[in-house]
């Protein structure tokens, strides 16, 4: 295929994606309450409400009401925003000239540093400067971005604020900019706008109030793009053609710079546009912070104030930045490398979902009535579609075990509603899953499930043993020679057993017995009075009067929050929450990701399309802001609830890589001699597909269990997830942000260093067991 016709093909699939977010969107605003607030003020009559409802067909049936939604959206009528007091549609255009300068700093900040300290590391391969290379891109990537931020606004804007002149917050100082000589602000960048008016007094003003900003939301992705580069690299320097180069006796200069770190750019083009499309979702959390006046900040605003107009357009919004994003990365990708497969064909199925696309969108567009006339026919059309397939499929079951796949899809769903069944949930959805065996019985059961398997089995693992004895010597021996690994694991380890001794390091009290260890006990004698530690962290020596009992003055290991809760209680009953919500969503997304992505990439073609093209909806959403706006929507703030939005957005990306390996695994020998055996699908799939891709189900996995606990406390610093008592590290850290310019730092510094640590050891964990399992690594 020619670019032209893959550039082609790639506009016209955006338009199926932004079909599906959408419904999405379309799906959140059923959960809103009144269906008239998107597009109602303060000043919105009862008289003024009936004309909006009878405007948008609000009190018509479902299918008429997504047309006139979807009309809404073409026309730019995305409702109005109470928060801000503004259309939707204006203040996205408002807000985002904010983000977008912010996004392109941090941006130019990540790749300016990253692409040279990646290929420095792997030119110094295995060596210290490796190491430490490595070291502080992954703490870039497990340090949550909301304690970074504080620290930095800490230590250069308040300690050594005169010394750097650096503002605590905001955009711009008002007084200069708006009262004393203000300017035109055609683009609404303020850096672009200074320099368009010659001002350097304006330039200077919006850099010193961008400058850390950026600088907190560049270190997450710089930490990304290192190791990506430093991988792509490494993969470079073993390839023949730079063997040859540094054979004819070429500088070892010339060769990096000139041959092989021009290769390894490639496949980090991609990950660079992704990473700009996830900025947006660090911006939520950094604009908070800095009262950066950008989207971000808005979208915890609208979500604090159920603003739902504003809640949908931010979704709709973020999703088109980034389905553009990865749009052009696609094509940049495949003009920069000719090796790129850009498809022999467009399948029938491909050109019916997209002409569909457009004639729903053209015909809401002119017409309503068209447009709910062209919906039929698409639902009608996926009906007999999905009932052509189940018949075909049921036509083809011989024998019982030809249903593996509806049942497995099953116990999918029986996993994920496990959730809601555990003894401590507070969500009403509990209710209606009594019959459902809670979390820790449903993996009881499949350990038992698996334990019965070996035990049929017994003659066949007790002879895999020895193959496997020294294959776990060999690992063993490579894992420790990974100093960052086995740090990673000591932490891990560490964490790990405070969670499990909890009871005995931080001992509840009676009424904290009675009610749920899990909540902090609030002390009311010194509420909204924090208390400072009672032990000097670099000594670990305990100050005067550190010897009475909790609630005492100064009486607290680590100091107390302006609620009254113990920074140490909350510390170490916060590692049982964090764990307990990294297992359930960790392992309920693996499951789900495994399931679809094998099975899709197994069977590939219509099934394979289908598939991604769902799971492509769910990506173009960015991952925090489709979290914040499932947990504004339902208006739940239980840790189940917590836990169905991590796991909503945890599973797409699993899935494609999982899928990646299956496409790869199936066309390889030993599957195809097994398939001319007689061997059916099941057993292709989980015997020799499926164990193939346990390298990277293992690594990822355990990464994720980083990745998630660091949501988690996002989540919790934002005030979402959980009662304000829970014991949860982001929670803490967010009620001590408030007293950083009074120099209390211990109030939001403890439990930020334990997210960290947290992170950072399951991170270099995943990283040292992808080295061992890497059969690349072996030599």
């Amino acid at each position: 295929m020619k670019l032209w016709l893959y550039v082609v093909r790639r506009l016209a699939l955006t338009v199926p994606v932004l079909l599906g977010v959408t419904l999405i969107t379309f799906a959140l605003s059923l959960g809103m309450g009144d269906p008239a607030a998107p597009y109602m003020t303060e000043k919105t009559t009862l008289e003024q409400r009936d004309l909006i409802i009878e405007q948008h067909n609000l009190d018509a049936p479902l299918p008429e009401r997504y047309v006139t939604y979807l009309s809404n959206i073409l026309h730019w009528e995305w409702g109005f925003s109470k928060t801000i007091n503004m259309d939707v549609s204006e203040a996205v255009k408002l807000k985002f000239a904010a983000t977008l300068e912010l996004s392109i700093l941090a941006f130019i900040i990540a790749v300016a540093t990253a692409i040279p300290l990646g290929i420095f590391a792997s030119v110094r391969h295995n060596r210290w400067q490796d190491h430490g290379i490595r070291l502080f891109a992954l703490i870039g990537s497990a340090v949550p971005i909301f304690w970074f931020a504080l620290i930095l606004k800490y230590w250069f804007a308040f300690k050594y604020g005169d010394i750097t002149n650096l503002p605590l917050g905001y955009r711009f100082d008002a007084i200069l900019w708006e009262l004393d000589d203000p300017i035109e602000r055609p683009t609404g960048l303020l850096l672009v706008d200074s320099i368009l008016a010659g001002s350097w007094v304006h330039f200077k003003d919006a850099f010193m109030h961008i400058i850390l900003p950026a600088t907190t939301l560049g270190y997450a992705s710089m930490a990304t793009t290192i190791r990506l580069m430093r991988g792509n690299m490494l993969d470079v320097l073993g390839q023949d053609y730079v063997r040859t180069a540094m054979a004819k006796g070429l500088s070892s200069t010339k060769v990096v710079i000139g041959h092989a770190s021009k290769n390894a750019m490639i496949p980090t083009v991609t990950l660079l546009g992704m990473g700009f499309a996830g900025l947006l979702s660090g911006s939520v959390l950094t604009e908070t912070i800095f009262q950066w006046p950008g989207l971000g900040l808005w979208t915890i605003q609208a979500m604090r104030n159920l603003d739902v107009s504003a809640i949908l357009g931010l979704v709709i919004f973020s999703a088109i930045l980034t389905i553009l994003a990865n749009l052009l990365v696609d094509i940049a990708y495949a003009y920069l490398d000719p090796r790129v497969d850009l498809g022999s064909q467009i399948s029938i199925t491909e050109i019916v979902i997209v002409l569909l696309s457009f004639v729903l969108l053209g015909a809401a567009y002119f017409d309503l009535s068209l447009g709910l006339v062209m919906l039929s026919v698409i639902v009608f059309l996926t009906a007999a579609g999905i009932a052509f397939a189940a018949a075909y499929f049921l036509s083809t079951v011989r024998e019982i075990s030809d249903l593996w796949a509806p049942a497995l899809l099953f116990g999918t769903a029986i996993v994920v509603m496990s959730i809601f069944k555990s003894p401590e949930s507070s969500s009403e959805l509990a209710n209606y899953f009594r019959f459902i065996p809670d979390f820790s019985q449903l993996v009881m059961i499949m350990l038992a499930i698996w334990i019965l398997s070996i035990a049929m089995n017994w003659s066949e693992f007790v002879s895999s043993l020895g193959p496997r004895r020294e294959e776990w010597k060999r690992m063993s021996y490579q894992f420790f020679r990974n100093p960052l690994a086995v740090f990673g694991l000591v932490m891990v380890t560490l964490l790990l057993l405070m969670a499990l001794f909890a009871p005995v390091l931080a001992p509840p009290t009676e009424a904290q017995l009675e009610r749920d260890p899990m909540r902090m006990e609030e002390n009311f004698e010194f509420n909204h009075n924090l208390q400072p530690p009672c032990i000097e962290w670099w000594s670990l020596h305990p100050l005067e009067g550190c010897t009475g009992e909790r609630g005492e003055e100064n009486g607290f290991i680590l100091g107390s929050t302006n609620k009254g809760y113990d920074i140490y209680y909350g510390i170490i009953w916060g590692s049982r929450t964090s764990l307990d919500v990294a297992v359930k969503v960790v392992f309920t997304g693996t499951f789900i990701a495994v399931v679809i992505g094998v099975i899709s990439g197994y069977y590939g073609g219509r099934v394979d399309e289908v598939v991604m093209r769902i799971t492509d909806v769910f990506l173009a959403i960015p991952g925090l802001v489709l979290a914040l706006a499932i947990i504004a929507v339902t208006n739940d703030s239980s840790i189940e609830n917590l836990m169905y939005a991590l796991i909503i957005v945890s599973w797409p990306g699993f899935t494609r890589i999982i899928r990646a390996e299956a496409l790869r695994i199936r066309k390889l020998p030993y599957v195809e001699a097994a398939r001319a055996a007689g061997a059916s699908d099941f057993r292709l799939i989980f015997v020799h597909v499926l164990p193939n891709c346990i390298t990277s189900i293992i690594v990822i996995a355990t990464m994720d269990m980083g990745g998630i606990v660091l949501s988690l406390a996002g989540l919790g610093f934002l005030g979402f997830g959980g009662g304000p008592d829970l014991a949860e590290w982001g929670k803490l850290v967010s009620f001590g942000q408030g007293h950083l310019l009074a120099g209390e730092t211990w109030a939001f510094f403890y439990p930020g260093l334990v997210i960290a640590l947290w992170a950072l050891g399951f991170y270099l964990l995943g990283d040292g067991l992808r080295d061992i399992l890497d059969p690349r690594q072996r030599d």
